[in-house]
């Protein structure tokens, strides 16, 4: 791990890294970045903890979040307080307060409320979602809404959401067809089972 930054304090007995203001961390194996006001790093757990205004890169997905824990061992980030995850290639956007990025399995899990923009077509809200990166699956076992483009309105209970085939499996959906219109204008449908 190579940081920059304007000040640093080493706690030699601790073997711990205080670094202050304009912080750059970067793991050049995992090619994975973090910015930051402040990073403490802890060399014998190969953990870095990020404190104001933390963004991390990691090829495709921008990270922005209040603070982090990255371990590199594992492979896994975990930001917390106004989560902003932006995947520029997939066309995809996750907001949270509470989300665990695991590299190694290309998996975002999210804790609490979550909100989701996808390939600018789908408003997603639910709450601890599971995302799986590679196969553009998102999933949770919570109550959901999605409100498409169009103005279609999809509420639902545990989904499974495969974006790529936008298809999507669910329980007890209702379905409001156009949320513009008036409720005597547009159709309401309901599934207890839903693909």
């Amino acid at each position: 791990i190579i940081i920059n930054a304007d000040e640093f304090e080493y706690d030699k007995k601790l073997n711990v890294l205080i670094a202050k203001g304009n912080v750059k961390a970067e793991d050049t194996a995992k090619n994975f970045k973090i910015y930051s006001n402040e990073i403490i790093y802890r060399k014998n757990e190969e953990k870095i903890f990020s404190k104001g205004n933390s963004k991390a890169t990691n090829e495709d997905l921008i990270i922005n979040a209040d603070e982090f824990e990255y371990d590199k061992d594992l492979n896994i980030l975990n930001a917390k307080g106004e989560v902003k995850i932006e995947d520029v290639i997939k066309n995809y956007i996750i907001y949270s307060q509470d989300i665990t990025y695991d590299k190694n399995f290309e998996k975002i899990i999210s804790k609490g409320l979550t909100r989701a923009d996808i390939q600018s077509r789908y408003k997603l809200e639910s709450s601890d979602l599971i995302f799986l990166k590679n196969k553009l699956e998102l999933s949770s076992k919570e109550e959901a809404k999605i409100l498409t483009n169009d103005n279609t309105l999809y509420k639902f209970d545990k989904f499974i959401f495969f974006i790529n085939n936008k298809l999507l499996k669910a329980s007890n959906v209702y379905i409001n067809e156009n949320i513009s219109l008036s409720s005597d204008k547009t159709d309401h449908l309901y599934f207890s089972e839903g693909f």
